[in-house]
């Protein structure tokens, strides 16, 4: 089944993953859109190279050196909640950090209604 991808919008309406994905030069631009893309159809099945599974709720796309990491909500929504350029080889922890405190933020305002998720 199909699943829908939502970008984290912050408080402030500002977008972060969407902001770093279209600051990029034009090749990693649409290899992030393509992983999306392939992320929406495939879902939890996504496996190594094209994603990974890091722990709690929080999963990673991988095109080439930059991670978009996402979670799932009610089973059928992506959220894509931080996005970032690799330097290491594991997900630095503060990176980690953000993701989290978006995907709380997240969760939060949806069930108390502050979010329309629409599909």
């Amino acid at each position: 089944m199909k699943k829908t991808v939502f970008y984290y919008v912050d408080r402030e309406g500002r977008n972060p993953v969407w902001e770093f994905i279209k600051d990029l030069p034009s090749a990693e631009r649409e290899k992030c859109f393509a992983y999306i893309e392939y992320l929406e159809q495939a879902g939890e099945q996504i496996r190594r190279p094209v994603g990974d599974y890091l722990g709690g709720k929080l999963y990673e796309l991988r095109p080439k050196q930059i991670r978009i990491l996402y979670f799932f909500y009610w089973k059928r929504h992506i959220v894509l909640v931080h996005a970032f350029r690799k330097k290491t080889d594991a997900v630095p922890r503060c990176e980690a950090a953000v993701a989290i405190k978006r995907m709380n933020d997240f969760i939060q305002r949806a069930q108390n209604g502050e979010l329309e998720l629409r599909e």
